[in-house]
């Protein structure tokens, strides 16, 4: 999955920078043995410089999760001065199933973006293999009150929130409790509108996120900090565009 600002290597329009680079990402050994499949995100929708990266990550990840790689549209004729170069890659122009991998082998997406100011980030997406956790019993069968702590930048959010967690854990009702907890508190940014709810199971937990969301026009749902008010931001205008 690549990306140049402003450029569309592959077209016939383009005049291309370094083509070799693809054959060398595309194999590496025998040019006859295609191993890779060239995407490029700028084919599927409207550029957008200081995003493109982040999108095309994106777009890899999904296509690693769905087993499926998106085409790129509108190619119809090989720039000739990539031609020499591009033994080692395939150009998908129609949804194409992941090839199939022995066992084992991870499904992996390399993810190339270069920048207007001339940074070049490069990342490789792998598959995760499925992990099925063992459930260890609690001693004595005695299940621990987990706190479950939500927040949001205002009332409004922090109501939609809650809201939409109670309808995923109505379906993942096997969600473990402690995992949940810990993501909440740990793996999430923390805004000032906030709301914290004790819970030994999931559907305790979920009933409360419903009573809370139906009382929320007859009392408020969460407290405001004042020591998470938001910092005022400074501008600086450099000059120096993308280098600075």
């Amino acid at each position: 999955e690549a990306h140049g600002t402003g450029t569309f290597p592959l077209s016939t329009k383009a005049s291309p920078i370094n083509p070799e680079y693809g054959i060398r990402l595309g194999t590496a050994g025998d040019p006859k043995e295609a191993a890779a499949i060239h995407e490029s995100l700028g084919s599927q929708r409207d550029p957008s410089d200081p995003l493109n990266g982040l999108a095309g990550l994106l777009k890899g990840i999904k296509s690693i999760e769905h087993g499926y790689i998106a085409p790129n549209l509108l190619f119809n004729t090989l720039n000739p001065k990539v031609e020499p170069f591009i033994a080692g890659l395939k150009v998908p122009t129609s949804l194409t199933p992941w090839p199939q991998l022995p066992d084992g082998v991870p499904r992996r997406v390399s993810v190339n973006s270069f920048g207007f100011g001339g940074s070049n980030a490069h990342a490789i997406l792998e598959s995760a293999p499925f992990l099925n956790t063992v459930k260890t019993s609690t001693a004595r069968g005695i299940e621990p009150v987990a706190p479950f702590v939500f927040s949001a930048m205002s009332e409004a959010s922090l109501i939609d929130q809650l809201q939409a967690y109670s309808d995923h854990l109505d379906t993942f009702f096997d969600t473990d409790p402690a995992d949940l907890s810990w993501t909440l508190r740990s793996r999430r940014s923390i805004f000032p509108f906030k709301a914290a709810f004790a819970a030994k199971t999931i559907p305790e937990l979920a009933n409360k996120l419903k009573e809370a969301v139906g009382q929320s026009k007859e009392k408020p749902v969460g407290i405001r900090s004042k020591a998470s008010e938001l910092p005022k931001i400074l501008g600086v205008f450099s000059g120096h565009g993308a280098q600075w």
